[in-house]
């Protein structure tokens, strides 16, 4: 997955959808989300050397848009002023930890999650 942000901007919010992987039945897996912290990790692809190490992310259930439609979850981080500060090429990796089994999911499973700072093309005055 390709994730798009200009160097100094703080949206949009990185956030990727959890996808119930058949293990667990509904009411499982919403408790085991209602119960769990989410930490997000980022490191530079050219020298691996981490940007962001474990900070605070969210998890939050989309507003269904039928009464019948499943309950769909989004995991998230919200950008600060020094995460996207400098250009370059970025792996991405969530981690959440659930509360209630003590268990840990790293996300994404299937394909490598890569953040692209681009140069912003406005003036910036500091």
């Amino acid at each position: 997955m390709e994730f798009f942000i200009r160097r100094d901007s703080l949206e949009p919010v990185l956030k990727m959808q959890l996808v119930l992987d058949g293990r667990h039945d509904f009411q499982t897996f919403h408790t085991e989300v209602a119960n769990s912290s989410v930490y997000f990790s980022m490191r530079d692809v050219e020298t691996g050397v981490l940007k962001i190490a474990s900070k605070s992310g969210g998890i939050v259930a989309k507003t269904p848009t039928s009464p019948n439609a499943p309950t769909e979850y989004y995991i998230y981080y919200q950008w600060t002023a020094s995460d996207v500060k400098r250009e370059g090429r970025y792996e991405g990796q969530f981690m959440i930890q659930f509360h209630n089994t003590g268990s840990e999911l790293v996300a994404p499973i299937r394909e490598d999650l890569f953040i692209n700072i681009s140069n912003t093309f406005t003036k910036t005055t500091c």
